[in-house]
């Protein structure tokens, strides 16, 4: 017990855990192991907005597990990658999340320094002894280190911008609009190589469409205001993801100031959306949101209506673009305009879990196989 108890206190020294500001507006916080840390409109947090209590949070972070709990002690809402925290209840904050303090605002992250191998020791590499027939040697009685790994920092690559779309080329397989190559599991594979590479070690998968955004394997084009990628795995034909380069963490935290922002959205959309149809007027698209947003930057999904694609394989998937799940761009812009604020959809998950039917047709379908087969006729 001892020997535990020193090795726990030896990796609380190590391991350190400190809530930073997206923004930088003030130094990093520490946040020290299982010790509450009250957060709010204070001098230290640069936070002035009266909507915000002194004591809006509570944080108590677990340097050994490596995430924070978040209690909302303040009236007004924060939230975690845009999911509201119960008041006077614990959430989960790990690292790479977005922490909004009050109403989607002022966004912080939480980080841990330090080893993580805290309860583990390495064992030691004992060379083979040599038999009787053979004479000892120098080589033979030293014993060998483990060698250390040598990690390669990779430059950060050139950005590459598309400024204009070119249209789908039938013979070629290395199209803009093409998701037919590779397959989602080689490319899968590629990436993960890639990834061990080069991203850092600390990052959240629901992260993954902001670091989406500077690559140029994905990246389409982009003004001032927007970014357009291809969606890593597509549920359609042609599936584009287009992304407000302002820190917007949902539909959620959108207000009146965003809709000149959204309706910049929707026209980029129907812009790339007509690249195809000019070509093929029988493609349609629909334009829109999911209720309750996986990632945390907001994005607009520009999708056909085929869903012609390997990716698409469960009922969430399915329902989430074919039901009321799947909010048009319009209607957010308009209850913004008429109301100020967007709905709360987040008792919409219940759809996703609905049985499976045609989109087209409304026929009931058994599984998803036989629904993609019915899809190829009904569309016929």
């Amino acid at each position: 017990m001892r020997i535990l108890y020193r090795i726990l206190k030896m990796a609380n020294d190590t391991i350190k855990c400190y809530l930073e500001c997206c923004k930088s507006s003030h130094p990093k916080l520490p946040l020290p192991h299982n010790v509450p840390v009250i957060i709010g409109r204070t001098p230290e947090l640069c936070i002035t907005d009266k909507l915000c209590s002194r004591s809006q949070l509570e944080l108590t972070s677990n340097c050994y597990k490596r995430y924070v709990l978040v209690k909302r002690l303040g009236a007004n809402q924060s939230q975690i990658n845009g999911i509201d925290i119960e008041r006077n209840k614990s959430s989960r904050l790990e690292e790479g999340q977005d922490l909004h303090v009050v109403n989607g605002k002022y966004p912080h992250r939480v980080y841990f320094t330090g080893c993580q191998n805290d309860t583990k020791t390495e064992k030691a590499v004992v060379p083979k002894l040599p038999t009787k027939n053979t004479d000892l040697t120098k080589s033979d009685l030293s014993i060998k280190q483990p060698e250390r790994k040598k990690i390669k920092v990779s430059e950060n690559k050139p950005k590459v911008l598309n400024t204009k779309i070119k249209p789908q080329e039938k013979s070629s397989s290395k199209s803009v609009y093409a998701f037919d190559s590779p397959s989602p599991m080689s490319s899968r594979s590629e990436k993960k190589t890639e990834s061990t590479k080069s991203a850092p070690a600390h990052k959240h998968w629901s992260q993954g469409l902001k670091s989406a955004m500077e690559d140029p394997e994905l990246v389409v084009q982009e003004d001032e205001h927007i970014v357009v990628i291809k969606d890593k795995y597509p549920k359609a034909k042609y599936h584009w993801l287009i992304l407000p380069k302002d820190s917007i963490s949902s539909t959620k935290n959108l207000s009146t100031d965003n809709i000149e922002l959204l309706k910049h959205i929707l026209k980029v959309g129907h812009e790339i959306a007509s690249e195809v149809t000019d070509q093929q007027p029988d493609v349609e698209f629909r334009f829109g949101y999911h209720a309750v947003a996986s990632m945390s930057q907001m994005h607009m999904h520009v999708i056909s209506q085929d869903f012609q694609s390997s990716s698409f394989k469960t009922k969430k998937h399915w329902n989430s673009f074919t039901t009321d799940y799947f909010v048009d761009a319009p209607d957010i812009i308009n209850e913004l305009e008429t109301e100020g604020k967007v709905k709360d959809r987040r008792t919409m998950t219940s759809l996703l879990n609905q049985p499976l039917k045609c989109h087209r047709c409304k026929k009931p379908q058994k599984n998803i196989p036989t629904l993609k087969k019915h899809i190829e006729s009904c569309q016929k």
